[in-house]
């Protein structure tokens, strides 16, 4: 390999590196609310609801990269910026103590392959009420 070959294989390496760490452009249409949460007004974003063993976070019908948590009076949204899951998907949370939390971690598997799928952040938590 000569010096003209020498110089290529870093410069791949560079350009490959510096590509990976790209800012996502942001999407310039307003995606809708999901549809759970029709005829509900959101309060202020709060840093961690509550768990309730009765219920679970679950990807939202009409939006993957939305999940919603309860039912009733008050459904929580949790937007997972760019981390998109399917509706099938087993979640499995990684939270500390009795709280969902900003910052707490979501793992997703394939129901019936038990494939793992992405690993998402969760943001602030926005309560929905009727």
């Amino acid at each position: 390999m000569g010096y003209d070959g020498m110089v290529r294989v870093p410069a791949i390496i560079v350009a490959f590196s510096l590509g990976s760490c790209a800012v996502p452009q942001p999407d310039s249409e307003q995606r809708s609310p999901p549809r759970e949460l029709a005829g509900r007004s959101p309060g202020a974003p709060q840093r961690c609801a509550l768990i309730d063993r009765l219920e679970a976070l679950r990807v939202s019908e009409s939006d993957r990269q939305t999940l919603v948590y309860g039912t009733g009076r008050t459904i929580w949204a949790n937007s997972l910026g760019q981390c998109t899951l399917r509706p099938a998907d087993v979640l499995v949370t990684e939270s500390l103590g009795s709280y969902y939390c900003r910052g707490d971690l979501v793992r997703s598997f394939d129901r019936l392959s038990r494939i793992p799928g992405p690993t998402c952040v969760l943001g602030d938590f926005v309560p929905y009420t009727r």
